[in-house]
């Protein structure tokens, strides 16, 4: 059993998976994602103030500042119960006596009024946290076997608090709120295997640096349970009709990535990490997410980034063909936008990005590379579903309400499964097609 040099506790509570290119999405694969647990709050204060130091035992990780438990099965029903693989430790010298508390078999249970979250200690479950959320905010799919809590508000219970403070002789340590929560688990059919997991996001200290850089296919010492997946590549682009189209003079638009990812990928503290453009490319002003989102469904909250990219447009290879909300049409960009976190193994490069308006087949596609543990050899890929709402025509002239985008299957293979199939994921906002 290898443990991890033992850490603060600190910050955040929060239940997430990672979203990084590892493992492919087959159908049978076993059991993925993970829950993250980052402490903050009054209960971190108590830990930290009496010196109480953690660390974890394989397949779980830790960090300075948040546990990894990767989700290694379960059920999903009604509701949900998952499987965490791993244990951690606290330890605490009080009076010159070491003295520890050994968290074994994680389990997060998903009810109809709140979630928990357990571990055993000393051979006795304990349930060490009670996580609130809106119902909206739960996702429970038995057919595909997923579950997902996208915010809400987590505490340590009062059995939590007074198992941890007589296992480690603390002098004070309270039931309290701890932060936001997120929990995401896809479960192969059958399964009770663990899968390995990768990096987490810490929203704290954004950067989004912007001097584009080339990636490279140097990978860091460890992947931690990375592998490459096979990301499929997109079908041929959608074909011109050979009436009733026309050629496209311009057609601006901005493009929005998932609002968690884009904190995620600005988090990174490393000199090259954040978000850089190239080849055309353009990153958009700091901001709020201007749509809102479940951690900050108020779109005045929520922390200023960079959340949008804007392309040079490819009238060569675009046309578009007005018909109201039946309107086709194929348009094309260029431009790269890079996603860099050296320390975490990310290195994505998201380039060239095709618009295809078709109805319920509606798609954005991009020509993906990735390197270091997010190796992957440059192709197109079928990223996102797009809901196009008829436009409103002042011919040559279509402008569009924002197009929701959600993540497909190859997008779900190509982040490790940790978002799932028609997850939101950004969208397509102040797109204007000028025909001529």
């Amino acid at each position: 059993m290898t443990r991890l040099r033992p850490r603060s506790v600190a910050t955040v509570l929060a239940l997430t998976a990672l979203p990084a290119v590892a493992l492919p999405a087959t159908a049978g694969a076993a059991a993925s994602g993970s829950t993250t647990i980052e402490l903050k709050g009054a209960a971190a204060s108590a830990l930290n103030a009496q010196k109480v130091r953690i660390s974890a035992q394989k397949p779980a990780r830790a960090t300075a500042s948040r546990i990894v438990l990767p989700v290694s099965g379960g059920t999903v029903a009604a509701g949900a119960t998952l499987k965490h693989g791993g244990s951690v430790t606290f330890r605490s010298t009080v009076g010159g006596r070491a003295r520890s508390a050994r968290l074994t078999a994680w389990q997060t249970r998903i009810g109809t009024r709140e979630v928990t979250v357990s571990a055993k200690l000393a051979g006795k479950r304990v349930t060490l946290f009670a996580l609130t959320a809106p119902k909206r905010d739960v996702s429970l799919d038995a057919a595909n076997r997923t579950a997902t809590v996208d915010g809400g508000r987590a505490r340590l219970t009062a059995a939590g608090a007074k198992a941890l403070r007589t296992r480690l002789a603390l002098r004070r340590l309270p039931a309290a709120p701890l932060g936001a929560v997120k929990v995401a688990a896809k479960l192969g059919p059958g399964t009770n295997r663990s899968t390995g997991t990768g990096n987490v996001p810490r929203p704290t200290n954004p950067t989004t640096p912007t001097t584009p850089t080339t990636p490279t296919p140097t990978a860091p010492a460890v992947c931690d349970g990375y592998s490459t997946g096979t990301v499929p590549a997109a079908a041929a682009p959608l074909a011109r009709p050979t009436e009733g189209a026309s050629n496209v003079a311009s057609a601006p638009m901005v493009w929005y990535g998932r609002d968690s990812w884009m904190r995620y990928i600005s988090s990174g503290l490393g000199a090259n990490d954040g978000i850089q453009v190239s080849e055309g490319a353009t990153l958009g002003a700091r901001e709020k997410y201007p749509e809102g989102t479940e951690s900050f469904p108020d779109p005045t909250r929520g922390p200023t980034l960079v959340y949008s990219a804007t392309f040079a447009f490819d009238a060569a290879n675009s046309w578009y063909q007005a018909a109201g909300s039946d309107s086709k049409g194929r348009l094309a960009y260029t431009g790269a936008v890079r996603f860099l976190w050296e320390a975490h193994g990310i290195d994505l490069t998201f380039k060239n990005p095709e618009i295809e308006l078709n109805g319920a087949s509606s798609r954005l596609v991009f020509t993906v590379t990735g390197a270091a543990c997010s190796n992957l050899p440059a192709k197109r890929v079928d990223l996102f579903k797009l809901t196009v709402p008829a436009p409103t025509e002042a011919a040559p002239t279509f402008t569009y309400a924002p197009l929701a985008a959600r993540i497909t299957n190859a997008g779900a293979t190509l982040f490790s499964n940790m978002y799932f199939e028609s997850n939101a994921w950004g969208s397509i906002r102040n797109l204007v097609v000028t025909t001529g």
